[in-house]
Protein backbone atom coordinates (compact mmCIF):
# COMPACT_ATOMS: atom_id res chain seq x y z
CA UNK A 1 0.00 0.00 0.00
CA UNK A 2 1.56 3.28 -1.14
CA UNK A 3 2.81 5.64 1.75
CA UNK A 4 1.10 8.71 0.21
CA UNK A 5 -2.58 7.07 0.14
CA UNK A 6 -1.97 6.08 3.60
CA UNK A 7 -1.39 9.69 4.81
CA UNK A 8 -4.04 10.51 2.78
CA UNK A 9 -6.30 8.11 3.83
CA UNK A 10 -5.63 8.94 7.93
CA UNK A 11 -5.82 12.36 7.39
CA UNK A 12 -9.24 12.14 5.53
CA UNK A 13 -10.52 9.70 7.99
CA UNK A 14 -10.51 7.50 4.93
CA UNK A 15 -9.70 3.80 3.73
CA UNK A 16 -6.78 3.42 1.36
CA UNK A 17 -7.87 1.02 -1.33
CA UNK A 18 -5.15 -0.77 -3.79
CA UNK A 19 -7.16 -3.20 -6.09
CA UNK A 20 -4.54 -5.44 -8.36
CA UNK A 21 -6.15 -7.88 -10.54
CA UNK A 22 -8.88 -9.62 -8.16
CA UNK A 23 -7.49 -8.96 -5.01
CA UNK A 24 -8.39 -5.71 -2.87
CA UNK A 25 -6.21 -4.25 0.08
CA UNK A 26 -7.93 -1.54 2.60
CA UNK A 27 -5.42 0.26 4.89
CA UNK A 28 -7.25 2.30 7.58
CA UNK A 29 -10.35 1.33 10.40
CA UNK A 30 -12.37 -1.10 8.09
CA UNK A 31 -14.78 -1.96 10.91
CA UNK A 32 -16.02 1.41 10.61
CA UNK A 33 -17.34 1.47 7.01
CA UNK A 34 -18.48 -1.97 7.96
CA UNK A 35 -15.63 -3.67 5.83
CA UNK A 36 -13.55 -5.74 8.08
CA UNK A 37 -14.55 -8.81 6.72
CA UNK A 38 -13.47 -7.19 3.42
CA UNK A 39 -10.41 -6.18 4.87
CA UNK A 40 -9.73 -10.14 6.07
CA UNK A 41 -10.55 -12.20 2.93
CA UNK A 42 -9.05 -9.31 0.54
CA UNK A 43 -10.78 -10.48 -2.76
CA UNK A 44 -12.37 -7.41 -4.69
CA UNK A 45 -15.42 -9.95 -4.61
CA UNK A 46 -15.64 -9.46 -1.26
CA UNK A 47 -16.04 -5.67 -1.61
CA UNK A 48 -18.25 -5.71 -4.76
CA UNK A 49 -20.68 -8.02 -2.35
CA UNK A 50 -20.82 -5.45 0.20
CA UNK A 51 -22.14 -2.84 -2.16
CA UNK A 52 -25.55 -2.41 -2.26
CA UNK A 53 -27.03 -3.76 -5.65
CA UNK A 54 -27.30 -0.70 -7.83
CA UNK A 55 -23.56 0.68 -7.14
CA UNK A 56 -22.16 -2.86 -7.40
CA UNK A 57 -23.72 -3.32 -10.88
CA UNK A 58 -22.23 0.05 -11.79
CA UNK A 59 -18.72 -0.62 -10.40
CA UNK A 60 -18.66 -3.79 -12.60
CA UNK A 61 -19.44 -2.05 -15.30
CA UNK A 62 -16.62 0.89 -14.94
CA UNK A 63 -14.19 -1.70 -14.03
CA UNK A 64 -11.19 -0.87 -12.04
CA UNK A 65 -9.24 0.04 -15.16
CA UNK A 66 -9.74 4.41 -15.31
CA UNK A 67 -10.38 6.87 -12.56
CA UNK A 68 -13.69 6.57 -10.08
CA UNK A 69 -15.49 9.36 -8.02
CA UNK A 70 -18.78 7.83 -7.28
CA UNK A 71 -20.91 7.41 -4.37
CA UNK A 72 -21.46 4.07 -3.10
CA UNK A 73 -23.29 2.38 -0.42
CA UNK A 74 -21.89 -0.11 2.27
CA UNK A 75 -23.63 -2.42 3.82
CA UNK A 76 -21.66 -3.67 6.89
CA UNK A 77 -21.79 -7.04 8.90
CA UNK A 78 -24.03 -5.36 11.57
CA UNK A 79 -26.71 -4.56 8.53
CA UNK A 80 -26.01 -1.06 8.57
CA UNK A 81 -25.77 0.85 5.16
CA UNK A 82 -23.42 3.15 5.29
CA UNK A 83 -22.56 5.65 2.79
CA UNK A 84 -18.92 6.91 1.55
CA UNK A 85 -16.96 8.17 -1.94
CA UNK A 86 -14.64 6.01 -3.99
CA UNK A 87 -12.53 8.31 -5.95
CA UNK A 88 -8.92 6.81 -7.25
CA UNK A 89 -6.98 5.89 -10.49
CA UNK A 90 -4.97 3.37 -12.37
CA UNK A 91 -1.17 3.15 -11.31
CA UNK A 92 0.82 0.67 -12.85
CA UNK A 93 -1.39 -2.46 -13.51
CA UNK A 94 -2.80 -1.24 -9.68
CA UNK A 95 -5.81 1.07 -8.76
CA UNK A 96 -5.64 2.81 -5.77
CA UNK A 97 -8.12 5.04 -4.55
CA UNK A 98 -9.76 6.16 -0.97
CA UNK A 99 -13.00 5.26 -0.16
CA UNK A 100 -14.18 8.40 2.53
CA UNK A 101 -17.60 7.94 4.52
CA UNK A 102 -19.86 10.00 3.74
CA UNK A 103 -22.92 9.35 5.99
CA UNK A 104 -24.76 6.74 7.51
CA UNK A 105 -28.08 5.42 7.68
CA UNK A 106 -28.74 2.67 10.41
CA UNK A 107 -32.30 2.35 10.38
CA UNK A 108 -33.89 2.96 6.95
CA UNK A 109 -31.14 2.15 4.24
CA UNK A 110 -30.84 -1.49 4.78
CA UNK A 111 -34.74 -1.36 4.12
CA UNK A 112 -34.83 0.77 1.69
CA UNK A 113 -31.84 -1.75 -0.14
CA UNK A 114 -33.92 -4.73 0.12
CA UNK A 115 -36.75 -2.78 -1.58
CA UNK A 116 -34.17 -1.44 -4.30
CA UNK A 117 -32.97 -5.30 -4.72
CA UNK A 118 -36.52 -6.96 -4.96
CA UNK A 119 -37.66 -4.11 -7.71
CA UNK A 120 -34.31 -5.36 -9.42
CA UNK A 121 -35.64 -8.92 -9.43
CA UNK A 122 -39.18 -8.11 -10.28
CA UNK A 123 -38.17 -6.40 -13.42
CA UNK A 124 -35.87 -9.45 -14.11
CA UNK A 125 -39.03 -11.83 -13.51
CA UNK A 126 -41.64 -9.79 -15.54
CA UNK A 127 -43.23 -9.23 -12.10
CA UNK A 128 -43.74 -5.10 -13.03
CA UNK A 129 -46.39 -5.01 -15.57
CA UNK A 130 -49.47 -3.54 -17.00
CA UNK A 131 -52.87 -3.97 -16.32
CA UNK A 132 -55.48 -1.84 -18.51
CA UNK A 133 -58.03 1.02 -17.41
CA UNK A 134 -60.61 0.87 -20.10
CA UNK A 135 -61.97 3.50 -22.17
CA UNK A 136 -65.04 4.02 -23.26
CA UNK A 137 -66.75 5.92 -26.19
CA UNK A 138 -69.30 8.26 -24.27
CA UNK A 139 -71.53 8.15 -27.37
CA UNK A 140 -71.92 4.21 -27.62
CA UNK A 141 -71.08 3.33 -24.30
CA UNK A 142 -68.54 0.37 -26.24
CA UNK A 143 -65.17 -0.08 -25.11
CA UNK A 144 -62.83 1.62 -27.27
CA UNK A 145 -59.37 0.70 -25.82
CA UNK A 146 -57.50 0.62 -22.91
CA UNK A 147 -54.91 2.49 -21.33
CA UNK A 148 -52.07 0.36 -20.04
CA UNK A 149 -50.72 1.42 -16.06
CA UNK A 150 -47.87 0.06 -14.57
CA UNK A 151 -48.59 -2.18 -12.14
CA UNK A 152 -45.63 -4.74 -9.79
CA UNK A 153 -47.31 -7.73 -8.30
CA UNK A 154 -45.87 -9.32 -5.29
CA UNK A 155 -44.55 -12.75 -4.89
CA UNK A 156 -47.45 -12.85 -2.38
CA UNK A 157 -49.82 -11.67 -4.52
CA UNK A 158 -50.44 -8.15 -3.53
CA UNK A 159 -50.19 -5.07 -6.57
CA UNK A 160 -47.97 -2.42 -5.61
CA UNK A 161 -49.24 1.05 -7.77
CA UNK A 162 -46.74 2.98 -8.86
CA UNK A 163 -46.90 5.91 -6.70
CA UNK A 164 -45.00 3.15 -4.23
CA UNK A 165 -42.05 2.45 -6.42
CA UNK A 166 -41.53 4.80 -9.02
CA UNK A 167 -39.60 7.17 -7.16
CA UNK A 168 -37.53 4.23 -6.63
CA UNK A 169 -37.18 3.62 -9.80
CA UNK A 170 -36.31 7.34 -10.71
CA UNK A 171 -33.76 7.35 -8.02
CA UNK A 172 -32.16 4.33 -8.92
CA UNK A 173 -32.18 5.02 -13.01
CA UNK A 174 -34.64 2.14 -13.54
CA UNK A 175 -37.56 4.67 -14.91
CA UNK A 176 -36.66 3.21 -18.47
CA UNK A 177 -36.54 -0.45 -17.54
CA UNK A 178 -39.79 -0.28 -15.45
CA UNK A 179 -41.08 1.85 -18.97
CA UNK A 180 -39.56 -0.76 -21.04
CA UNK A 181 -41.73 -3.62 -19.34
CA UNK A 182 -44.88 -2.00 -18.76
CA UNK A 183 -45.18 -1.31 -22.37
CA UNK A 184 -44.00 -4.80 -23.63
CA UNK A 185 -46.22 -6.40 -21.70
CA UNK A 186 -49.08 -4.30 -22.94
CA UNK A 187 -48.34 -4.78 -26.35
CA UNK A 188 -48.23 -8.58 -26.01
CA UNK A 189 -51.70 -8.29 -24.01
CA UNK A 190 -52.86 -6.22 -26.76
CA UNK A 191 -51.72 -8.49 -29.23
CA UNK A 192 -53.58 -11.43 -27.83
CA UNK A 193 -56.86 -9.35 -27.76
CA UNK A 194 -56.47 -8.95 -31.52
CA UNK A 195 -56.20 -12.35 -32.33
CA UNK A 196 -58.80 -13.65 -30.25
CA UNK A 197 -61.39 -10.81 -31.47
CA UNK A 198 -60.51 -12.16 -34.68
CA UNK A 199 -61.03 -10.43 -38.08
CA UNK A 200 -64.58 -9.10 -37.38
CA UNK A 201 -63.96 -7.54 -34.29
CA UNK A 202 -63.44 -3.86 -34.04
CA UNK A 203 -59.68 -3.07 -33.42
CA UNK A 204 -59.21 -1.62 -30.16
CA UNK A 205 -56.28 0.82 -28.72
CA UNK A 206 -53.67 0.47 -26.51
CA UNK A 207 -52.44 3.81 -24.90
CA UNK A 208 -49.17 3.56 -22.62
CA UNK A 209 -47.33 5.99 -21.13
CA UNK A 210 -43.62 7.51 -21.23
CA UNK A 211 -41.38 10.57 -19.86
CA UNK A 212 -39.15 13.02 -21.88
CA UNK A 213 -36.21 11.00 -21.15
CA UNK A 214 -37.48 7.90 -22.25
CA UNK A 215 -38.64 8.85 -25.50
CA UNK A 216 -35.76 11.22 -26.35
CA UNK A 217 -33.74 8.31 -25.33
CA UNK A 218 -31.41 7.71 -29.41
CA UNK A 219 -32.73 3.83 -29.17
CA UNK A 220 -36.25 4.79 -28.28
CA UNK A 221 -38.28 5.14 -31.44
CA UNK A 222 -36.61 2.46 -32.93
CA UNK A 223 -37.39 0.20 -30.57
CA UNK A 224 -40.38 0.65 -29.63
CA UNK A 225 -42.00 0.51 -33.49
CA UNK A 226 -40.34 -2.87 -34.18
CA UNK A 227 -42.38 -4.33 -30.79
CA UNK A 228 -45.79 -2.87 -32.54
CA UNK A 229 -44.83 -4.35 -35.71
CA UNK A 230 -43.93 -7.44 -34.36
CA UNK A 231 -46.84 -8.01 -32.21
CA UNK A 232 -48.91 -6.99 -35.63
CA UNK A 233 -51.07 -4.49 -33.85
CA UNK A 234 -53.01 -2.53 -36.82
CA UNK A 235 -51.59 1.15 -37.32
CA UNK A 236 -53.11 4.04 -35.15
CA UNK A 237 -53.97 1.64 -32.68
CA UNK A 238 -50.80 1.62 -30.29
CA UNK A 239 -50.92 5.05 -28.69
CA UNK A 240 -48.13 6.91 -26.46
CA UNK A 241 -49.24 9.05 -24.03
CA UNK A 242 -46.82 11.78 -22.77
CA UNK A 243 -48.00 14.57 -20.67
CA UNK A 244 -47.46 18.18 -21.35
CA UNK A 245 -44.73 18.77 -18.80
CA UNK A 246 -42.87 16.49 -19.98
CA UNK A 247 -42.78 17.01 -23.74
CA UNK A 248 -41.69 20.71 -23.00
CA UNK A 249 -38.76 19.44 -20.96
CA UNK A 250 -36.75 19.02 -24.24
CA UNK A 251 -39.03 20.10 -26.90
CA UNK A 252 -36.77 20.08 -29.53
CA UNK A 253 -36.16 16.56 -29.40
CA UNK A 254 -39.29 15.16 -28.41
CA UNK A 255 -40.61 16.49 -31.88
CA UNK A 256 -38.27 14.81 -33.94
CA UNK A 257 -38.83 11.43 -31.55
CA UNK A 258 -42.58 12.34 -32.05
CA UNK A 259 -42.71 12.61 -35.80
CA UNK A 260 -40.54 9.42 -36.02
CA UNK A 261 -43.43 7.62 -34.00
CA UNK A 262 -46.38 8.82 -35.79
CA UNK A 263 -44.79 8.30 -39.17
CA UNK A 264 -43.98 4.43 -38.29
CA UNK A 265 -48.11 4.22 -37.38
CA UNK A 266 -48.10 5.22 -33.48
CA UNK A 267 -50.75 7.81 -32.36
CA UNK A 268 -49.90 10.28 -29.94
CA UNK A 269 -51.71 11.15 -26.86
CA UNK A 270 -51.20 14.38 -24.89
CA UNK A 271 -51.98 13.24 -21.51
CA UNK A 272 -52.86 15.07 -18.12
CA UNK A 273 -53.58 18.25 -20.36
CA UNK A 274 -54.03 21.67 -18.00
CA UNK A 275 -51.79 20.31 -15.17
CA UNK A 276 -48.80 22.13 -16.55
CA UNK A 277 -48.13 25.05 -17.95
CA UNK A 278 -48.57 24.80 -21.83
CA UNK A 279 -51.04 25.60 -24.07
CA UNK A 280 -52.44 23.65 -26.94
CA UNK A 281 -51.72 26.33 -29.07
CA UNK A 282 -48.25 26.03 -27.98
CA UNK A 283 -47.81 22.30 -28.62
CA UNK A 284 -49.42 22.64 -32.25
CA UNK A 285 -45.94 21.75 -33.70
CA UNK A 286 -46.70 18.17 -32.35
CA UNK A 287 -48.78 15.83 -33.97
CA UNK A 288 -50.78 14.71 -31.52
CA UNK A 289 -54.13 13.08 -32.68
CA UNK A 290 -55.63 13.03 -29.12
CA UNK A 291 -55.78 14.83 -25.80
CA UNK A 292 -57.13 13.74 -22.43
CA UNK A 293 -58.23 15.68 -20.03
CA UNK A 294 -57.14 15.80 -16.36
CA UNK A 295 -59.24 14.36 -13.99
CA UNK A 296 -59.79 17.59 -11.96
CA UNK A 297 -61.77 19.22 -14.31
CA UNK A 298 -63.59 16.50 -15.39
CA UNK A 299 -64.78 16.25 -11.51
CA UNK A 300 -64.86 20.01 -10.65
CA UNK A 301 -67.04 20.69 -14.24
CA UNK A 302 -69.92 18.69 -11.82
CA UNK A 303 -70.54 22.01 -9.71
CA UNK A 304 -67.97 24.83 -11.66
CA UNK A 305 -69.31 26.71 -14.39
CA UNK A 306 -65.10 27.42 -14.80
CA UNK A 307 -64.44 23.89 -14.97
CA UNK A 308 -66.64 23.58 -17.86
CA UNK A 309 -65.78 26.52 -19.55
CA UNK A 310 -62.79 24.97 -19.91
CA UNK A 311 -63.76 21.93 -20.99
CA UNK A 312 -65.51 23.21 -23.95
CA UNK A 313 -62.44 25.72 -24.70
CA UNK A 314 -60.38 22.34 -24.95
CA UNK A 315 -62.66 20.81 -26.52
CA UNK A 316 -63.20 23.33 -29.46
CA UNK A 317 -59.33 23.49 -29.74
CA UNK A 318 -58.71 20.14 -29.81
CA UNK A 319 -61.50 20.23 -33.08
CA UNK A 320 -59.63 22.75 -34.71
CA UNK A 321 -56.32 20.42 -34.70
CA UNK A 322 -58.74 17.06 -35.69
CA UNK A 323 -57.87 15.73 -32.08
CA UNK A 324 -60.23 13.21 -30.45
CA UNK A 325 -60.82 14.28 -26.79
CA UNK A 326 -60.74 11.83 -23.64
CA UNK A 327 -62.47 12.73 -20.29
CA UNK A 328 -60.26 11.30 -17.45
CA UNK A 329 -61.81 10.71 -13.69
CA UNK A 330 -65.43 9.66 -15.04
CA UNK A 331 -67.02 8.41 -11.81
CA UNK A 332 -70.37 8.21 -12.02
CA UNK A 333 -73.42 8.72 -14.93
CA UNK A 334 -73.75 12.12 -14.50
CA UNK A 335 -70.60 13.26 -15.44
CA UNK A 336 -70.24 10.83 -18.59
CA UNK A 337 -73.04 12.62 -19.48
CA UNK A 338 -72.14 16.22 -18.97
CA UNK A 339 -68.74 15.33 -20.37
CA UNK A 340 -70.32 14.27 -23.98
CA UNK A 341 -72.49 17.06 -23.88
CA UNK A 342 -69.60 19.25 -23.55
CA UNK A 343 -67.72 17.37 -26.29
CA UNK A 344 -65.97 14.86 -25.20
CA UNK A 345 -65.30 11.53 -27.36
CA UNK A 346 -64.17 8.98 -24.56
CA UNK A 347 -64.45 8.42 -20.83
CA UNK A 348 -62.11 6.57 -18.55
CA UNK A 349 -62.45 6.50 -14.73
CA UNK A 350 -64.23 3.79 -12.06
CA UNK A 351 -67.12 4.38 -13.50
CA UNK A 352 -66.13 1.61 -15.81
CA UNK A 353 -63.47 0.03 -14.35
CA UNK A 354 -60.49 0.64 -12.43
CA UNK A 355 -57.14 -0.76 -13.65
CA UNK A 356 -58.09 -4.20 -14.95
CA UNK A 357 -54.84 -7.52 -14.34
CA UNK A 358 -54.03 -8.86 -17.96
CA UNK A 359 -56.35 -11.88 -17.80
CA UNK A 360 -59.54 -9.49 -16.52
CA UNK A 361 -58.72 -7.31 -19.25
CA UNK A 362 -59.06 -9.96 -21.88
CA UNK A 363 -61.92 -10.93 -21.03
CA UNK A 364 -63.22 -7.75 -20.93
CA UNK A 365 -62.16 -7.30 -24.24
CA UNK A 366 -64.14 -10.09 -25.68
CA UNK A 367 -66.89 -9.60 -23.39
CA UNK A 368 -67.69 -6.21 -22.00
CA UNK A 369 -68.25 -5.57 -18.60
CA UNK A 370 -72.16 -6.08 -17.13
CA UNK A 371 -73.63 -2.96 -16.52
CA UNK A 372 -70.25 -1.09 -16.80
CA UNK A 373 -69.84 -1.10 -20.93
CA UNK A 374 -70.35 -3.42 -24.05
CA UNK A 375 -68.09 -4.41 -26.50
Amino acid sequence: MGEAFEAAARAAGALAVEITGHAIALGGDAERLGLDQVQAIQTLAGFLDACAPGDRGALERLGFHSKIDRRVRLVGADGAVRYARLIGAPDSGTWRGLLLPAGASPDGGLAALDLETALRQALEDGDVLAHHQPVVSLETGKLAGFEALARWVRPDGSVDLPEHFLPLADEQGLIRAVGDAVRGSAIKDAAAWHAARGKSGRPLFLAANATASELCAPDFTDSLLSQVREAGLPAGTFKLEISETEVMRDPDHAEIAMKALKAGGVSLVLDDFGTGYSSLSRLDRFPFDTVKIDQYFTRAAQTDDAARSIISGVVRIARSYSMTIVAEGIETDAAAKLCAELGCDFGQGFRYAQALPPEEAANAALHGMTGRFEV
